[in-house]
């Protein structure tokens, strides 16, 4: 390691460690030296020099340090207004680091680093995707998934302005141009409900009106506030995320809102013609009271999750494959004739097994709704 200058001394303290990690030395600043507030010199040494003073007595200290001897200077020339790195010792009296992520330091990111998990996290790609990313982009880097939860979460915290967990998704949506709709308490004037739709979607969903389909789901965030997620479908069978809500209880009037929501950002558009659910009799009746024109259908997803949860403990496991062989074809028919046809084929099955699947029946009908 020859004479180095740089332009600044983050410039030469970013080299030096990054030179260490690229052989497997953690290097630290060790003391900087300042003339009229001004630093004018840095010492660099390893993690590892040096000797632990501990005032215990008995018991035993868990520091690992070695007296390693490696020591570099950084000294600022002010004539030219450049530092230049000078090589004390370039010796170290322990081996490299096999495992660099146990090292502290070696796991702090670079500002670069940070705001580049800021973009990624922005763009709502997991931890492990984003970990995997500054890998690729700065080798030396020896994160771990942890430091990348913990980046995020300082991310996220300052951007927590406001008195609620509504009020602050509220102000990330205002920010990102997001189209919401909110309620609040006429008591309190507390932000109650939310609704938002990404400007994207917005755009799909009145282009592709015609297909809705509804769901709600709860115990999804540590707020527990319900989330209804609204698909919608495209021309060629693709499915597009049109909007979402969070509301207090999944309770009717609290639905109709939604619902509303939904035909008021339509305008003048095409109402949805199809509107599929599970069998959530609070959403079914804010559907027949939201959109009367549309027919309503139940989602056949949820359907066969609830047969598996009921009635599969009831089949043998080649009866069961059987069974549901027959309800795929049943729910694959193209016309009324073939459903009709198929749906005999299946009754008949279940009539041989010599039980009665009076639920599987109900659902049978159920289910003619959506052909």
């Amino acid at each position: 390691m020859g004479l180095q200058e740089f332009q600044s001394r983050e410039d030469l303290v970013s080299w030096a460690t990054n030179r260490g990690l690229e052989h497997g030395w953690v290097l630290i600043t060790k003391r900087s030296k300042s003339r009229a507030g001004v630093v004018v010199r840095v010492d660099i040494g390893c993690t590892l020099g040096g000797i632990y003073i501990s005032t215990a007595t008995k018991r035993r200290t868990g520091s690992h340090k070695t007296e390693c001897p490696f020591h570099l200077v950084g000294v600022y020339r002010k004539k030219s207004d450049i530092w230049k790195l000078e090589v004390r010792d370039e010796t170290h009296n322990h081996g490299p680091a096999k495992h660099l992520e146990t090292h502290a330091f070696a796991r702090r990111m670079t500002p670069e680093q940070k705001n580049t998990v800021g973009a990624l996290f922005e763009q709502g790609l997991p931890p492990r995707r984003i970990l995997s990313a500054v890998r690729k982009l700065f080798p030396t880097s020896a994160s771990i998934k942890k430091d990348i939860h913990n980046t995020t979460d300082s991310i996220k915290q300052a951007k927590k302005f406001g008195d609620t967990p509504m009020q602050v998704l509220e102000n990330v949506l205002r920010s990102k141009n997001y189209v919401y709709y909110t309620r609040t308490d006429p008591d309190t004037e507390e932000l109650e409900m939310i609704f938002f739709v990404h400007p994207l979607s917005y755009e799909m969903w009145r282009a592709f009106p015609h297909v809705l389909l509804i769901d709600a789901t709860y115990k999804t965030n540590k707020y527990r506030f319900p989330l209804v997620q609204v698909i919608g479908l495209t021309s060629t069978s693709k499915s597009v995320s049109v909007a979402h809500a969070f509301i207090q209880k999944e309770r009717g009037d609290n639905f109709i809102w939604v619902l509303d929501r939904i035909r008021d950002m339509l305008e003048n558009c095409m109402e949805p013609r199809v509107i599929v659910t599970d069998r959530d009799l609070a959403l079914m009746n804010a559907v027949r009271q939201s959109f009367p024109d549309a027919t309503c259908c139940l989602c056949r997803w949820h359907i066969e999750e609830n047969i598996a949860k009921y009635h599969k403990k009831s089949f043998s496991a080649a009866n069961w494959e059987r069974f549901k062989h027959h309800w795929k074809t049943l729910c694959d028919s193209e016309s009324d004739a073939s459903y009709d046809y198929n749906e005999g084929v299946l009754r008949k099955f279940l009539h041989d097994l010599g039980k009665a699947r009076k639920y599987i029946y109900s659902l049978v009908y159920l289910y003619y709704d959506i052909l």
